[in-house]
Formats: C-alpha cells, sequence, structure tokens
C-alpha cells in the first residue's frame, strides 16, 4: 500500500487534474464506483484503478498489476470529491481526430463552463447524439466535466479541432443555430439529417459558425425570461428537434 503523497506514482496521477498534465501524459481520471464500473463495462482502454485502504465496494474486474491501493491520506491528494467513495480510475484519452457523423451531432462553439459542457455531453448520449464537435471549448477531460457528464463522455465521439477541420468533418450536414432570434423550435422543421450548435454561454454563436448555418430555431420563453442556460437550452433542442 502507498502511504506517501510524495510518491512519484502518485505525483503522476495527481497532475491528471489539471489540463497539462492531461495533455502531457494523454490520459484522464474518472472518479466514483458507477463511473468507473461503467468504463470497464463499456470497455474503455483503462491504465490503472487506484484504491483507497477503506474502499468497501464489491471488487472490481481489473486484474492485479493494475490495481494501486492507497492510504486514505493519499486517496484525499487524488480525489475532486466532496465524499469519497475510495475509487478512481486512470484512462486514456481518445483520439478526438474530426470525422463525419454517423447521425445527428452537435456543434459546441465556445461552451466555457465544465459542468455546462459535462451536462450537454450527458443529455447528447441520452438523447442519441454520438458525435460531438468542439470549436474552442474547455477541456472535456476535466474532472469537473468527466463528473458531470455522468459516464456520457464514454459513450459519445468527441471531435476536437480548428475551425476548418470541423466544417470540413461537416461538409453536407445544415447547421441549426441555436439562438433567441430564431425561428420557434415549434414551427421549425429540420432536415433529416442535422448538426445542432450551441454557443458560448455568455456570447452565443460566433460569427463565423453562425455564417455556415443554414437555419436558426430559439426556445420560445416568457417576457419576464431573458434566456436559458446553455445546457438547458442545448437539452430541449436536441430532444424537441428529434421529435420532429
Amino acid at each position: 500500500m502507498i502511504t506517501s503523497k510524495n510518491n512519484e506514482c502518485i505525483k503522476r496521477i495527481a497532475s491528471l487534474k489539471e489540463k497539462k498534465g492531461r495533455r502531457e501524459q494523454g490520459a484522464y481520471l474518472v472518479e466514483g464506483i458507477k463511473q468507473v464500473r461503467e468504463a470497464l463495462a463499456g470497455g474503455l482502454p483503462v491504465e490503472q484503478v487506484v484504491l483507497s485502504e477503506r474502499y468497501a465496494g464489491d471488487p472490481l474486474p481489473v486484474p492485479p498489476e493494475k490495481q494501486l491501493l492507497v492510504s486514505e491520506a493519499v486517496f484525499a491528494k487524488l480525489s475532486e470529491e466532496a465524499s469519497p467513495q475510495g475509487v478512481l480510475a486512470v484512462l486514456r484519452v481518445p483520439a478526438c481526430t474530426p470525422r463525419p457523423p454517423k447521425g445527428n451531432s452537435l456543434l459546441l462553439d465556445g461552451i466555457a463552463d465544465p459542468g455546462n459542457l459535462g451536462t450537454i455531453i450527458r443529455t447528447a448520449n441520452g438523447a442519441g447524439y454520438e458525435d460531438i464537435y468542439l470549436k474552442n471549448c474547455t477541456d472535456p477531460f476535466s474532472p469537473k466535466c468527466v463528473r458531470a457528464s455522468m459516464s456520457g463522455i464514454f459513450f459519445v465521439r468527441l471531435h476536437a479541432g480548428g475551425e476548418q477541420e470541423l466544417f470540413e468533418a461537416l461538409e453536407g450536414v445544415p447547421l441549426i443555430c441555436a439562438d433567441m432570434a430564431g425561428t420557434d423550435m415549434e414551427l421549425f422543421s429540420p432536415p433529416p439529417q442535422f448538426c445542432l450548435v450551441i454557443g458560448n454561454e455568455a456570447n452565443g454563436v460566433s460569427e463565423a459558425v453562425r455564417a455556415r448555418c443554414a437555419h436558426t430555431v430559439s426556445v420560445p420563453l416568457r417576457e419576464t425570461c431573458e434566456s436559458l442556460n446553455a445546457a438547458v437550452a442545448a437539452g430541449i433542442l436536441m430532444y424537441r428537434l428529434l421529435k420532429k
């Protein structure tokens, strides 16, 4: 059992809480019994599973050589949870090179809050939007985003890249811009395949992306409500457009 916070392996794992560490190692952290089990069940490339000395859950289907037992103090250094469950895993970051979508998709343009991004990924997985294109977004593999995705990040394809790369991958796919000035979603009929565009929380969809959009739609609101949270608006539109 590892009891030192200065252990080289522990320092390497702890560095994955920061973007620089994730970029250098090509790995990220998943914490909690449910998410670790779903990662394993989904066949994701799990490099290592860290267990605290007080972990009381059922045994995990992980070879002994990939398990690391640590003291409570060491696990606390690695954990991002207020009430740790005593288990976390190190996973490889999947390739995110832009590819054409297999069905309806999302283009997220400048989503800055990791909680919003994780929630959108979670909802996209639930609604069946398997391809998510990320333009100037926060890191989807940060602990807060992974936690907010509630395992959704395991079951979607993330595509990250420059503007031109993303547009090339989406060539021929109509882009639908979410904007308060757009057509009421109740009056809009989407094409058979589409990509829903959700913009930055404060500034909306950028002009460069807006210029590429074939349609603009909005969620109708009462006069007393100025706008919706980006993740909430995305969720409403994802499901509503599928029902048209």
